[in-house]
């Protein structure tokens, strides 16, 4: 007798960040879309494989370290 193999999967899990300081909000996606943008600017020939982000909502800054090597700033 054959045995039947059932898969399942695993839906992702849709998620979202939002920082709120001195009556402001940041969301996440929207300081990812602010320090890309920041990258391929300062960067123009230069591939972007990775992104780490920093918020500081004290400094209305967000700070990003692209490719493990390449680092910058980008206002809030």
């Amino acid at each position: 007798m054959a045995t039947k193999k059932t898969t399942t999967t695993k839906k992702a899990i849709k998620t979202s960040a939002v920082i709120q300081y001195q009556g402001a909000e940041y969301s996440e996606a929207d300081c990812i879309k602010k320090a890309t943008a920041a990258f391929k600017k300062a960067y123009k020939n230069v591939e972007l494989e990775t992104l780490n982000i920093y918020i500081k909502p004290e400094e209305h800054k967000v700070y990003y370290v692209a490719n493990t090597d390449r680092v910058g700033s980008v206002d809030l």
